[in-house]
């Protein structure tokens, strides 16, 4: 199957490209214009920009199917950049697949579409959720745009909604978390026995080959967690033997942890710096969620990467 990837030198693209063609697969990687040749591992490199559709004529003819990964996503995206990027993108990749005559279409979304409710069990089935995220509000309005398409009976389409991914290459979940435990100011947020939602990124790659192989696939949408996951006292534990550092024991309530990261928050525009605590963050280590995986393990799906091995390994490479 000869593969067009967009992200696909970005975190889960890298592994995506590494596992695809180890499968043999054929791979071809939308790079920006401003990206080196050697940013894609293997493969065939094309060059455009999704905000641009005109920049994206072509590229993907000869291709059996397309995996659309890029995405704006970190804290401090903004409305404008999460509209061009996640809606404006998505349609303009959605747009050039079909007329290119590419049917199989997988696309990334996200747990967040469901707007960070709790006290409810959050299948497949759940309604999304707009709660005013630039990110999560906007990888609603993206998957609209491909489901319509695919009711139009012009896509047969797969939606991936992992939960947080963290493994090599992460830049934004555990370099945060290492750094606040290394500081030694970190706080168990709530009651820290609330489990954690991480899947790591070789699981997420290798469910993506697995959607893409399989017929089964076309039609469904997928949430990915890692269901064995322990509780975030126990994470933070864990992260800290492997850092050597002192586990923290001090608790920090929900709410006054959401107040105390607004503060960072409106320091940081200030500042110019990255706050140390994000409202989103709070949000997702503090309350329980939950994630069922049975679509996805229908597929297979099964994580291969335990939490602490994942942890230990991340920790090694650092």
């Amino acid at each position: 199957m000869r593969v067009a990837i967009t992200g696909a030198t970005g975190f889960v693209g890298r592994e995506l490209v590494r596992q695809l063609h180890a499968a043999g697969h054929e791979i071809v990687g939308l790079l920006l214009p401003s990206e080196p040749d050697e940013a894609l591992a293997c493969g065939d490199v094309v060059r455009g920009d999704i905000t641009d559709p005109e920049s994206l004529r072509g590229l993907f003819d000869g291709c059996d199917a397309v995996v659309h990964l890029a995405s704006a996503v970190g804290y401090g995206q903004r409305w404008e950049a999460c509209r061009t990027v996640n809606v404006d993108g998505t349609e303009h990749v959605a747009a050039e697949a079909i007329r290119a005559g590419i049917r199989r279409f997988v696309h990334m979304s996200s747990v967040s579409v469901y707007g960070r409710k709790t006290g409810v069990v959050l299948d497949e089935s759940a309604p999304m959720l707009p709660i005013g995220d630039p990110y999560g509000d906007t990888k609603i309005e993206a998957e609209r745009i491909v489901r319509r398409r695919a009711a139009a009976g012009e896509l047969d389409l797969t939606v991936v909604r992992p939960t947080a991914i963290y493994g090599p290459g992460d830049q934004l979940f555990m370099p945060k978390l290492i750094e606040n435990l290394r500081s030694g100011r970190t706080r168990i947020i709530g009651s820290g026995q609330n489990t954690v939602d991480l899947v790591h990124v070789e699981d997420v790659a290798a469910f993506l080959v697995t959607a893409l192989q399989d017929p089964r696939a076309i039609g469904k949408t997928c949430n990915l967690n890692n269901p064995d996951n322990p509780t975030w006292q126990d994470l933070l534990e864990t992260v800290a033997v492997a850092l050597q550092v002192e586990p923290p024991r001090q608790h920090l309530p929900y709410v006054v942890a959401l107040g105390v990261a607004g503060a960072m928050e409106l320091a940081a525009k200030v500042t110019g710096k990255p706050p140390r605590l994000t409202r989103y963050s709070v949000r997702v280590i503090g309350r329980q969620y939950r994630y069922p995986v049975l679509a996805a393990q229908e597929l297979g799906f099964a994580p291969a990467v335990p939490l602490t091995e994942g942890i230990r390994r991340y920790v090694e490479l650092r």
